[in-house]
């Protein structure tokens, strides 16, 4: 192995490492959202916009971290953005239950989480090739790995401190978080341009209709995944369709299906094309997801949900692979297309509980019924756009 290939694997180790520690801080907002609405009394129009203001500080912080580098290095930029992960775990541990307070906190949760997502991509999309394909899978099946381990810490934990037991988990994260900060400050990044500024942020992808094809099914997942996954708990519990901790399991259950998938993503790049597999996904998650819906018991509720999170495995890996092919190291076209991406975060989650407020949660899901549909006629236009290309 030369020198070349194993700072690329180290660079890689470094990034799954952190990008996992973002999915084990990240996702367990969907999981706190009972506990917050049981010790303060929010309603479902307040933890809607719990879950929407850490989508907002996501949206934020992507757009910034693309022009943070140009302007104080890598390593300060992602720095400046993932200390507020722990900032924020600090404020759900110290029990303030002030609306005010905790909208700030999950702003911070959502800064840290944008930056994090920034810097994770830009890093895999400095690798060659088809690594560059299966970085992003391992990088996302390493996010959906932490999802999947904390809220099952937080299940365990509350058994344990059924009243204080979820601030145990907040404190945990905490310490993870800062973790995180001492292997980006040590970690090896690979040379930026020495000219900084404004003005040397290269937009030439911005003409590139591959580059917006990719961003709009990001656009399209990103408001899937945070609807399902900041939602699914509850809905589960208020529907009535599953028990308490039954519905906690379910977050697990479903990032260990979306990790599981990563992996064989990650083992079968290069084996199947891009738009075969974006087509098998888009397909199989609207059919599994419907099932979902319309299911009312464990038996049909525990499938129908593992197929989901199958073939929403690798619907992002592949679509930022899709629309990166020209933005290869670029932190400013990689901040875009996950702004793209983000704003649909931003808008669904907030949108389920308004709906929710005024016709009932099944109502709210309803509405992520329709974006699994958008999503998969964003994929249908993006392969049928890139073979009429081909062949011109």
């Amino acid at each position: 192995m030369n020198s070349a290939e194993e700072q690329q694997n180290r660079l890689l180790g470094c990034v799954l490492f952190t990008f996992f520690a973002s999915g084990a801080a990240s996702q367990p907002l969907g999981s706190f959202i009972p506990f917050l609405r049981q010790t303060y009394g929010f309603s479902y129009d307040l933890s809607g916009i719990l879950l929407s203001c850490q989508s907002i500080g996501n949206l934020a912080a992507v757009f910034i971290a693309g022009i943070l580098p140009s302007l104080l290095g890598r390593r300060r930029s992602i720095l400046a953005t993932a200390v507020w992960m722990a900032v924020g775990y600090l404020i759900f541990v110290s029990g303030l239950g002030a609306a005010p307070l905790l909208i700030a906190a999950c702003l911070m949760t959502g800064i840290a989480r944008g930056g994090n997502s920034n810097f994770a991509n830009t890093m895999v999309s400095t690798l060659p090739g088809d690594k560059a394909t299966r970085g992003y899978n391992l990088l996302h099946g390493a996010f959906a790995m932490g999802a999947l381990l904390s809220p099952l810490v937080l299940v365990a934990v509350v058994r344990v401190w059924p009243d204080a037991g979820w601030r145990v988990v907040a404190g945990l994260l905490c310490l993870l978080c800062v973790s995180q900060l001492v292997v980006y400050a040590r970690m090896p990044l690979p040379e930026e341009k020495q000219a900084r500024g404004i003005k040397t942020v290269d937009r030439s992808f911005l003409r590139i209709r591959q580059f917006w094809l990719g961003s709009f099914m990001l656009f399209c997942y990103i408001s899937t995944e945070y609807a399902i996954v900041g939602w699914l708990v509850t809905y589960f519990q208020d529907a009535g369709y599953l028990s308490a901790d039954l519905s906690q399991m379910m977050n697990s259950l479903l990032w260990l299906v979306i990790f599981c998938g990563r992996m064989i993503g990650a083992a079968i790049t290069g084996k199947i094309s891009r738009n075969k597999l974006l087509l098998i996904d888009g397909f199989g998650l609207f059919v599994f997801f419907m099932l979902l819906f319309f299911s009312r018991t464990p038996g049909l509720i525990v499938p129908a949900l593992m197929g989901t999170g199958l073939f929403m495995a690798t619907i992002y890996p592949t679509a930022f692979a899709f629309g990166s092919d020209h933005i290869k190291g670029n932190d400013f076209g990689c901040s875009i297309m996950s702004l793209t991406g983000s704003a649909g975060g931003v808008i669904t989650p907030a949108l389920v509980g308004f709906v929710a407020e005024k016709a009932g949660i099944q109502a709210g899901m309803g509405v992520v019924v329709a974006l699994t549909g958008l999503l998969l006629g964003g994929i249908l236009v993006s392969v049928w756009s890139v073979r009429q290309r081909r062949g011109a």
